[in-house]
């Protein structure tokens, strides 16, 4: 029903500091850039009055796995994610519910690849942690990135085919294989993801114990708490998955209010959808916290329908349908119910329509009638024929 992520999008105080990073440091490609338009400021809620600029970069044009880059004025004071403050009173936990990190793919060895980003004045928060889960074997470490949002790096020892894009990485750095959010609740985010949305689960399983205490140093956990990873994909695509980690009675705090447009940190998912208003429903029907229904928006390239819902665990996503050029004039800036609406009211109209073309057979109230005023106004021959058509036209129309 709904695509892999497409976009993953960081509020940033300085738009300079983030590309020389993303851009310069990991070499990805800038695809565009220039300002946010006001439609979609106003369908992400950002508070009256604010603008934006934004850029989006890929690993050498892949659809997939993005990064978008959105500098607000005035810049913004509250952060998605607190996980390392000076002040320690200020700082969130390792286990806080709510959207966590993205992550790249880069080539062994990963101190090359650490080496890098710390020359460029970033601090990582763990040396890398070679661990395994189920048949998966993985090299990752962590670093504080723009605006302290958590980025993590890491090797595909290995992954399989629906984990990494075959020859990732295909620059320095990859598109962005995974986000990861921590999730309060499985059951609700299992329905979430893979009932609602359809994406594929491609892991459900707890960290084998030989590798906790290593897992729990990468992940900012206290020793020997148990995690469970649950990932989910569009099939057969690699890229842009969304992993959730649970941390069983370790659970903190739901960050509640934190991601959304208009603040610093990860603050938006997208996902792209074939039937925007059809997906609409479809959560409204479950309960899901629809934040901007269905609504068109113009001067962000090609014209496209955009809707914003909170999930399970307080991320917040954004799904987009692109409109063709042939449905653009037909397509209304409205929200869901009036699009779907008018293919009903369509429906219906015939039904009206239709009586005025036979009228007369409805006027005469019985075939009797008919006959007399026949009769007064028609020569007698031509009295025999009415009558019978008009029966026909009554049994038809019965």
């Amino acid at each position: 029903m709904v695509s892999a992520m497409r976009l993953a999008t960081l509020g940033v105080s300085s738009m300079k500091q983030a590309l020389g990073l993303f851009r310069d440091v990991m070499e990805l490609k800038v695809e565009s850039e220039g300002p946010v338009p006001q439609s979609l400021l106003d369908a992400w809620h950002v508070p009256a009055g604010t603008k934006a600029i934004q850029a989006i970069l890929s690993c050498k044009g892949y659809p997939i796995g993005r990064l978008r880059l959105v500098q607000y004025t005035p810049t913004p004071a509250q952060k998605v994610r607190i996980d390392h403050s000076a002040h320690h009173t200020e700082a969130d936990t390792g286990t806080d519910v709510g959207i966590k990190a993205i992550d790249f793919y880069v080539r062994d060895p990963i101190l090359d690849a650490v080496g890098k980003i710390e020359k460029h004045g970033y601090t990582f928060r763990s040396k890398p942690v070679y661990h395994q889960i189920a048949d998966t074997i993985s090299e990752e470490c962590l670093f504080s990135g723009p605006d302290g949002v958590p980025v993590l790096l890491m090797v595909g020892h290995r992954h399989s085919s629906t984990s990494m894009r075959k020859g990732a990485p295909h620059g320095p750095f990859s598109e962005i294989p995974t986000i990861s959010i921590v999730a309060g609740d499985l059951d609700k985010t299992r329905e979430f993801y893979g009932e609602l949305l359809g994406l594929d689960v491609v892991t459900d399983a707890e960290t084998p114990a030989e590798y906790r205490e290593l897992v729990n140093d990468l992940t900012g956990t206290p020793k020997g708490t148990r995690i469970h990873f649950l990932m989910f994909a569009d099939k057969p695509e690699a890229s842009g998955k969304i992993l959730c980690v649970h941390f069983f009675d370790r659970t903190g705090k739901v960050l509640k209010g934190r991601m959304k447009p208009g603040h610093l940190g990860f603050s938006l998912l997208t996902h792209d959808s074939d039937d925007v208003v059809d997906l609409y429903e479809r959560l409204q029907a479950f309960g899901v916290d629809i934040v901007t229904p269905p609504t068109r928006i113009d001067n962000d390239g090609a014209p496209y329908i955009m809707m914003m819902v909170k999930g399970p665990n307080e991320e917040m996503l954004e799904f987009t349908q692109t409109l063709e050029a042939s449905k653009v004039e037909a397509s209304a800036s409205a929200s869901a119910p009036k699009a779907k609406a008018k293919p009903k009211a369509k429906k219906a109209k015939p039904k009206k329509k239709a009586p005025p073309k036979k009228a007369a057979p409805k006027k005469k109230v019985t075939p009797k009638k008919a006959k007399k005023k026949a009769s007064n106004k028609k020569p007698a021959p031509k009295k025999k024929v009415a009558p019978k058509k008009v029966k026909k036209k009554a049994k038809k129309k019965r």
